[in-house]
């Protein structure tokens, strides 16, 4: 993981990372400088690492999706709407929650 963080903040890869991801794995000090790095460098809509805000129009979405695919993590949810709309990979340790969501995604365990 530490390599693609590094490869990220180096501009050979574009990730996105959902707002709501930042808020379940943020636990502050030195066990987070790699999270930090990511945040730090992100951006709402260009550069290696896009933030895909938690808008009123995105909780919508997550919500109408927990609804119809009935699984309740608005995390999991949020990660998947966002990898689908930019035909993203998904990299997790919650491969089988993301894939309950979309089954169709690119996904690897990490």
């Amino acid at each position: 993981m530490l390599q693609i963080i590094e490869e990220v903040l180096a501009g050979a890869l574009q990730i996105v990372v959902p707002r709501t991801v930042v808020a379940q794995v943020w636990r502050s000090g030195p066990r987070q400088a790699g999270v930090a790095r990511l945040i730090k460098a992100g951006r709402p809509d260009h550069g290696p690492v896009i933030i895909d805000e938690l808008t009123a129009a995105r909780a919508e979405q997550i919500g109408i999706t927990i609804g119809r695919v009935k699984h309740p993590d608005i995390v999991d949810v949020h990660v998947a709407l966002a990898a689908r709309e930019r035909r993203h990979t998904v990299f997790t340790s919650a491969d089988a929650d993301i894939a309950r969501v979309d089954a169709d995604l690119e996904i690897v365990h990490v």
